[in-house]
C-alpha cells in the first residue's frame, strides 16, 4: 500500500470525527452537481478548508477533491507524503507548469473534482486578498461550471502556522449556485467576468451568513446524491453507503432536524439489506419498515416515504407483512405529493397494476410516466423510456395476463 493511502486512512479518521465535532451549518448543498466535474472557489482562512472540502464535498459526490498546492509543500520527503495523501496538485503560483496542466486535465478526464483558492494563500485579514486567475481559466477550459464557497469558523479551528486543532470553533459552509462563465465576448472576457462573479458571490455568502440546511433544498440534495448513487439495477454499492452515511452524520452534526433525513437513513438501510442473500433480508427489513412507519406518523404525506414503504410491501410475502393492495394505495399517495418530475411512485402503480392484469389502468399510467419532461441522462429519464417501450408492448398485447411487469 502506498504510503500517502495510509497516512490519508490514519489521518482522515481522526479529521472527520473533527469535522463532525466543529461543523454547525451547511448551506447550499443542492447547488453541488452529481455528475460531471467542477472548480470549487472558496476564501481561504485555514488549513482546516482543505478537510471541509475533500470530506464534505467528496462524500457527497463520491469523487476525490484536488487541491492546487504550492510547489514548496512537494520539497520535503514527510511534507510531499502529506500533500499527495489529501489531494494535492504541485503548483507554481506564478507560472504553472505542463506537468500541472496535465494533472489538472487528468482530474477533469476522470469527472473529478479540482478546488482552488484564488486568493493564493491563507488570508488573515477581514477582505479577500485580490484574485489570481487561474481558477476561472481551468474552468473556462475545460468547460465546467465554478462553484463559489464561502467558509467560515476554520481559522478558529486551526489557525495558520498552527498543527493542532482547538476546540469550540464552529465552522459554517455555503455552497453558492454554479456559475458558467460567458464566452460571446472572448475568452479573456469571460475569465475576468467568471472572477468577479465568482468574487461577488462568495463576499453574499460571507455577508448573508449560512442558514439552517432544514429546508427542502437540502433533503431534496440528499435525495439527488442517493439515487446518483446507484446502478442500474438500483443497487448501492458499499463505498457509496458508506460516504452517505457520513454526509448524513455531518448534516445532523450540523444542527439538521428533518424526517427526510431519517427517510433517507431509512433509505440506505433498505439498500444496505438488498445485498445480502434473500433469506438474511426478512428481519432487518421489519427494521426499515418500523423506521419508515415512524415518520409518517410524523408526516403522513411525505412522499419519499410513503414510496418507500410501498416498496416494502410490494417485496415481502403475505407471512411478513407484505401487502400489494396496501402497496398501491402507498404509490398512489406518494405520486400525488411527489415534486415535479419523480416518477418513481408512478412507476411503482403501474407495476402493481399490471400485476394484477389492470392493463388499461396501467396504460393510462404508464402515459404519465412517458409525457412528464425529464432531465437528460437522469432515472427519470430512463424510467420515461421503459415507460414508451412497455406501452408499445401493451398495445400488441391481446391476452392481459401476458403483459409483463415495468422494470
Amino acid at each position: 500500500m502506498r504510503s500517502e493511502v495510509v497516512v490519508r486512512r490514519i489521518s482522515g479518521a481522526i479529521v472527520r470525527r473533527q469535522l463532525r465535532t466543529h461543523l454547525a451549518g451547511i448551506d447550499g448543498l443542492h447547488h453541488l452537481p452529481a455528475t460531471g466535474s467542477f472548480v470549487l472557489v472558496p476564501n481561504h482562512r485555514s488549513y482546516f478548508d482543505h478537510f471541509v472540502m475533500e470530506l464534505l464535498v467528496g462524500a457527497a459526490v463520491g469523487r476525490p477533491v484536488w487541491f492546487l498546492t504550492k510547489q514548496e509543500s512537494f520539497e520535503g520527503a514527510l511534507s510531499r507524503v502529506w500533500t499527495k495523501a489529501w489531494y494535492g496538485i504541485p503548483v507554481d503560483r506564478h507560472r504553472p507548469s505542463p506537468a500541472t496542466l496535465r494533472a489538472i486535465q487528468t482530474v477533469f478526464a476522470a469527472d473529478e473534482v479540482l478546488c482552488v483558492y484564488p486568493e493564493g494563500t491563507r488570508n488573515v485579514a477581514d477582505e479577500m486578498l485580490p484574485f489570481q486567475a487561474g481558477a476561472f481559466r481551468f474552468a473556462l477550459t475545460a468547460g465546467v461550471p465554478v462553484i463559489p464557497v464561502a467558509l467560515t469558523g476554520t481559522e478558529s479551528v486551526l489557525p495558520k502556522g498552527s498543527r493542532r486543532f482547538r476546540r469550540g470553533g464552529r465552522v459554517r459552509v455555503s455552497f453558492g449556485e454554479p456559475i458558467l462563465p460567458d464566452m460571446s465576448k472572448g475568452k479573456q472576457h469571460a475569465a475576468q467576468q467568471l472572477s468577479a462573479d465568482t468574487r461577488a458571490a462568495i463576499i453574499g455568502l460571507l455577508s448573508t451568513g449560512c442558514r439552517a440546511a432544514d429546508g427542502p433544498a437540502t433533503t431534496g440534495a440528499v435525495d439527488d446524491l442517493v439515487t446518483a448513487a446507484l446502478d442500474p439495477e438500483g443497487r448501492l454499492a458499499v463505498a457509496d453507503e458508506r460516504r452517505l452515511r457520513f454526509v448524513l452524520r455531518l448534516l445532523s452534526s450540523s444542527g439538521v432536524r428533518s424526517v427526510d433525513l431519517e427517510v433517507q437513513r431509512a433509505r440506505l438501510r433498505g439498500l444496505a439489506i438488498l445485498r445480502r442473500p434473500a433469506p438474511l433480508r426478512a428481519l432487518p427489513a421489519l427494521s426499515v419498515r418500523r423506521r419508515l412507519e415512524r415518520v409518517l406518523r410524523a408526516d403522513p404525506a411525505n412522499s419519499l416515504a410513503n414510496y418507500l414503504l410501498a416498496r416494502w410491501h410490494l417485496a415481502m410475502p403475505a407471512v411478513l407483512g407484505g401487502d400489494p393492495a396496501l402497496a398501491e394505495r402507498l404509490f398512489a399517495l406518494s405520486a400525488r405529493t411527489a415534486p415535479g418530475g419523480d416518477t418513481r411512485a408512478l412507476a411503482g402503480l403501474a407495476e402493481v397494476q399490471l400485476a394484477d392484469g389492470r392493463v388499461e389502468a396501467a396504460q393510462a399510467t404508464l402515459q404519465r410516466i412517458a409525457d412528464t419532461p425529464a432531465v437528460a441522462g437522469s432515472r427519470a429519464e430512463a424510467r420515461a423510456a421503459r415507460a414508451r417501450l412497455q406501452l408499445v408492448t401493451l398495445a400488441d398485447v391481446v391476452d392481459p395476463s401476458q403483459a409483463g411487469v415495468l422494470a
